[in-house]
C-alpha cells in the first residue's frame, strides 16, 4: 500500500485524538477533585520502543517523559514475565517507573493486534493518598523515601482482563482513602481501555505494517522539524544559576540555599542542557528523580524552539540532558523526593534567563516559580476523613510583546483552580477572599503577571501541609531591565494583630475558625519600566493592578487623583521620568 502524506497526517492527529478521548473518559469517571476539576494528570500513547507518540492537551505536560519511562521500567521489572492482552500495569515508585512522587500513579495498558504488541496507552494522575507519615504525600521534612509513601514498582493490577486481588488488597490496606483512590485508579483503567480500542480501530483501518511505518515517519518528521528550528537559534554556550530556598519546615530547615547551575550549549544540530554544576542531593526532599528532570528539560526545550506543535519523542532527539548522579537532579535512593516539583521548575525559567541576551525576542521574565500546593486534611461534620489537594496559580514574566500572564500554573500549564462552589461543597471550609494581588507583577516595559490571594476560614480543626518556593533567595527576576515580581507566601490570621508568615510547613494544626491566606508571586518584568507606555500604566491603575505609588516610583507616571478620569499629568510625568533615567 502506498503511504501518502495526507494519511500520515491523519494518523498523527488520530493518535492525539486518542489521548484526548482518554482524557475525556478520565475526567468523567474520576472520583477526586484533583483529577476531574484541577486536571492533575496526563494521558498518552507510547510505542513498544518507549517513544511517546501523543499526549493529551489538558493536564500536566511535564509528565511527558514519565509516561515513556514507565514503559521502560515495566520491561525491566517484569523481566521474563510476558505482557498479555488485558493486562494493566500500575506503578508509583519515584525511582522505578513513577518518575515524580508516590501520589502520582501511572497505569499502562498494552495494546495488541493479534500476537503483536503495537502500543501502550498510559495515564499518570495524582491520587489523594498513598500512605506515608502524613496525608498528602508532600511533606517538606522527610529524609528517606520510605517515610513518604507506599512504593509500588511496575506490577500487574489486571491480568488478562481480571483484577489482581493481591495487589488490590495491598493498595487498599496502605492508603487512608481507599474508596476515593481506588475509584480514581478504576477511572484510569477505563480511560486506558478507551484509548486501546481507538488504536485497534486505527490499525484495523490502515493495516499493521502501514501503521508502524506511519509512526516511524511521524517521529522522524518531528525530529527534522526540531533540527530546523534549532538552526534559527544563536550558537554558543550560555551559563547561569540561581538558588532554591531549601527544604524542611520553616522552624527546622534541613537544607538551605540549594544551587541550580545550568550551562546551555547550542550547536547546529544539538542542544545540550548541562546541570552537573548544581548542588549535591539534599538530605531533605528537594530532589528531582532523573526521569522527572528530563521531563522538565524537554518542556523547556520545546517551549523555546516550537511550543505550538503536537508533542512526541521524535522532537526531542536533538536534545541532550546531562545530570550528575547524586545531585538534586539525579538523587540516589533512598533520597526523599516529596518536593520533586519545586527543583526542576528552575530548568524552565533558567533556560530563558541565560538565553535572554542572545534571544531578547524569545525570552520572558521569571515566573512565580513554585507549585504552591497546599494540602488541607482532617475530619468534617460527619466524621469523614478528607484530603484537599489545592493548587494556586501566579504571575508569569513579561514578554517582548505583551504583559505576563496573570494567575496561571507554573510549567504544568494546564492544571486549573478548583471552583469555589466545588471547594465549599466538598470540604469543611469557607472561601472568604479570592483576588488578584496589586503590585505583585514586576515592573517593566511589559509588566509581569499578577499573583493571587485566596483566604480560607476553617470550619473544623484540621492540619495543613504546604511548600512555597522562590520566597527567600530568588524572587521572580526581571530581564533586560525589568524588575522582580513579588514572592510566594502563606499568612496565618492575615487580618489579625499578629499575622504569622510561612513558606514551608508539614502537618501544621489549624483551629476551628482560623483564617489562612495563600498568596502567590507575580512575574518579573521585561524591559525598562520607564519605557512602558504611560497609558498602559494608567490602565493598570484604573483596574487596580498597580497602585498610584508604584506607578510613580517604578514607572515614573503621575496619575491625577482630582478627577474621575484619573488622567496622566503629562508635564510632571515627563520630568519625573527624565529624573529617574
Amino acid at each position: 500500500m502506498h503511504r501518502d502524506p495526507v494519511t500520515q497526517e491523519i494518523v498523527r492527529n488520530y493518535l492525539h485524538r486518542v489521548a484526548q478521548d482518554m482524557e475525556t473518559a478520565l475526567i468523567r469517571s474520576a472520583y477526586s477533585i484533583a483529577i476531574y476539576d484541577s486536571k492533575d494528570f496526563a494521558c498518552g500513547v507510547v510505542d513498544p520502543d518507549c517513544n511517546l507518540l501523543a499526549q493529551s492537551l489538558a493536564g500536566t505536560p511535564v509528565f511527558a517523559n514519565n509516561l515513556a519511562n514507565a514503559v521502560e521500567a515495566t520491561y525491566d521489572s517484569l523481566g521474563e514475565e510476558p505482557l498479555e492482552p488485558g493486562d494493566v500495569i500500575l506503578c508509583n515508585d519515584p525511582y522505578l517507573g513513577g518518575g515524580s512522587h508516590g501520589n502520582d500513579i501511572t497505569c499502562l495498558f498494552p495494546v495488541f493486534v493479534g500476537d503483536h504488541l503495537i502500543a501502550f496507552t498510559s495515564v499518570k494522575g495524582h491520587v489523594l493518598d498513598m500512605g506515608g507519615a502524613h496525608p498528602s504525600g508532600y511533606q517538606t521534612n522527610t529524609t528517606e523515601v520510605f517515610q513518604e509513601l507506599f512504593r509500588v514498582p511496575p506490577v500487574k493490577l489486571f491480568r488478562k482482563g481480571e483484577i489482581n486481588p493481591d495487589v488490590e488488597r495491598l493498595l487498599e490496606t496502605n492508603i487512608r482513602l481507599p474508596s476515593e483512590v481506588m475509584g480514581d485508579i478504576r477511572a484510569m483503567v477505563a480511560a486506558l481501555k478507551v484509548g486501546g480500542k481507538r488504536i485497534e480501530e486505527l490499525v484495523s483501518k490502515y493495516g499493521l505494517e502501514n501503521y508502524r511505518e506511519y509512526v516511524k515517519n511521524i517521529l522522524d518528521q518531528s525530529e527534522q522539524q526540531a533540527r530546523l528550528k534549532l538552526k534559527e537559534l544563536p550558537k554558543g554556550t550560555f551559563e547561569g544559576e540561581y538558588f532554591l530556598d531549601g527544604d524542611g519546615d520553616d522552624e527546622h530547615p534541613i537544607s538551605k540555599k540549594l544551587r541550580v547551575h545550568m550551562k546551555v550549549t547550542i550547536r547546529e544540530d544539538e542542544c545540550v542542557i548541562d546541570l552537573t554544576g548544581s548542588s549535591d542531593q539534599s538530605t531533605g526532599p528537594m530532589n528531582s528523580p532523573r526521569s522527572n528532570t528530563i521531563s522538565y528539560a524537554k518542556y523547556a526545550f520545546k517551549s523555546l524552539i516550537e511550543p505550538l506543535s503536537l508533542i512526541n519523542d521524535g522532537f526531542f532527539r536533538p536534545l541532550k540532558v546531562i545530570v550528575r548522579r547524586g545531585s538534586i537532579f539525579d538523587p540516589i535512593p533512598p533520597a526523599p523526593v516529596n518536593l520533586w516539583l519545586e527543583t526542576p521548575h528552575s530548568i524552565v525559567d533558567l533556560l530563558f534567563k541565560v538565553l535572554a541576551p542572545a534571544l531578547p525576542q524569545r525570552t520572558i521574565g521569571g515566573t512565580f516559580g513554585s507549585d504552591v500546593i497546599d494540602f488541607i486534611y482532617g475530619r468534617d461534620a460527619n466524621d469523614r476523613f478528607y484530603v484537599l489537594v489545592d493548587t494556586l496559580q501566579g504571575g508569569w514574566g513579561g514578554t517582548p510583546f505583551f504583559d505576563g500572564i496573570t494567575a496561571y500554573a507554573v510549567c504544568e500549564g494546564n492544571v486549573s483552580y478548583p471552583m469555589t462552589e466545588m471547594l465549599e461543597a466538598n470540604y469543611p471550609l469557607e472561601v472568604v477572599r479570592w483576588e488578584l494581588l496589586q503590585d505583585s507583577g514586576g515592573p517593566g516595559k511589559y509588566r509581569g503577571g499578577l499573583g493571587v490571594r485566596r483566604d480560607y476560614r476553617m470550619r473544623y480543626p484540621c492540619r495543613v501541609t504546604f511548600c512555597y518556593e522562590r520566597h527567600q533567595y530568588s524572587p521572580p527576576w526581571g530581564v533586560l531591565g525589568g524588575k522582580e515580581g513579588s514572592t510566594n507566601v502563606v499568612v496565618l490570621e492575615p487580618d489579625g494583630k499578629s499575622p504569622v508568615t510561612h513558606s514551608k510547613v508539614t502537618h501544621f494544626p489549624l483551629d476551628r475558625g482560623t483564617i489562612i491566606s495563600f498568596r502567590t508571586g507575580g512575574g518579573g518584568g521585561y524591559g525598562n519600566p520607564l519605557e512602558r507606555d504611560a497609558s498602559l500604566v494608567r490602565r493598570d491603575v484604573m483596574l487596580g493592578y498597580v497602585s498610584e505609588e508604584k506607578a510613580r516610583e517604578a514607572y515614573g507616571v503621575l496619575i491625577s487623583s482630582n478627577d474621575d478620569d484619573r488622567r496622566i499629568v503629562k508635564a510632571a510625568t515627563g520630568k519625573l521620568r527624565s529624573e529617574l533615567k
